[in-house]
């Protein structure tokens, strides 16, 4: 995904597992696609690869809407067979879902690693103040963004194998000046002001430099607490540094509100 390996490269702020977001950067870059590739082959391709596109559907009255892959805005069609959600496509279905007269209750089936923070904190505030009964599940992965969005569900239940949390922030930089002046390459950068060219290829960070983002990232770390906690109010700040839980664990801790066994259950239990 574009914005996610841009992301990785630059100042943006990630809510992602670093780990999984450099396996999911391997496996696409792993496609072996080219301009001869007929586009029916590349449907086939990254379907055998990644499964097909998950969609929103209704069983009853209730309107069960995907959170499924890592997590961006404004994602191009190849984009979302590789495994990713976009934003925009998610706000769309709630807004039809809560719309629709005859859906009473919409949940969120959540598998994701997390992702980039664009349009994130919007698509947040629209699931809090929903008017219609919400509720997220999972049956494996909710980290970082993921559990951003699934927290703001007034229910989030989890079966027993799901894995919880990641509450934080990063940035990557690849220190690559010392490589440059191995090959004899030193960059001179002519800027006006301090934090302008930050993590400019062949430089490294000044002190003020990495103040300024990890200020930013603290900013954004704090924000993404709070969301969490006006829903989960149990939930304590201590456990909101990077860990992840399993559900039990995480039951116990507050992060979700209780564990079943499949999203059968979700659907067919009250609104309360």
């Amino acid at each position: 995904m574009r914005n996610l390996i841009q992301a990785l490269k630059t100042s943006k702020r990630l809510m992602i597992s670093p780990t999984l977001a450099k396996a999911y950067v391997e496996s696409v870059s792993d496609l072996k696609i080219n301009v001869d590739t007929k586009a029916s082959d590349v449907k086939e391709i990254l379907a055998m690869m990644f499964g097909e596109q998950p969609k929103m559907e209704i069983v009853g009255k209730t309107a069960i809407i995907p959170i499924k892959g890592v997590i961006g805005r404004g994602l191009s069609d190849i984009e979302k067979m590789c495994n990713a959600v976009d934003v925009n496509d998610i706000s769309s279905n709630l807004h039809e879902a809560t719309h629709n007269p005859s859906v009473e209750k919409i949940v969120f089936d959540v598998d994701s690693p997390g992702g980039n923070t664009d349009g994130l904190e919007e698509l947040a505030e629209k699931i809090y103040h929903c008017s219609k009964f919400t509720e997220a599940f999972s049956e494996n992965g909710v980290h970082s963004a993921a559990y951003y969005l699934a927290s703001q569900a007034k229910r989030f239940s989890v079966t027993k194998s799901a894995e919880v949390g990641s509450v934080g922030i990063f940035m990557a930089f690849p220190d690559v000046s010392e490589a440059y002046a191995m090959e004899g390459v030193k960059m001179e950068v002519i800027q006006s002001g301090k934090y302008k060219a930050i993590g400019l290829e062949g430089t490294s960070l000044s002190d003020d430099q990495r103040a300024y983002l990890q200020n930013d990232v603290d900013e954004g770390h704090a924000d993404f607490k709070n969301a969490v906690k006006r829903r989960r109010t149990f939930v304590k700040d201590e456990d909101m540094e990077g860990q992840s839980f399993g559900a039990k664990k995480a039951a116990e801790k507050g992060f979700v509100t209780g564990i079943v066994n499949s999203i059968s259950d979700v659907i067919i239990s009250d609104y309360a």
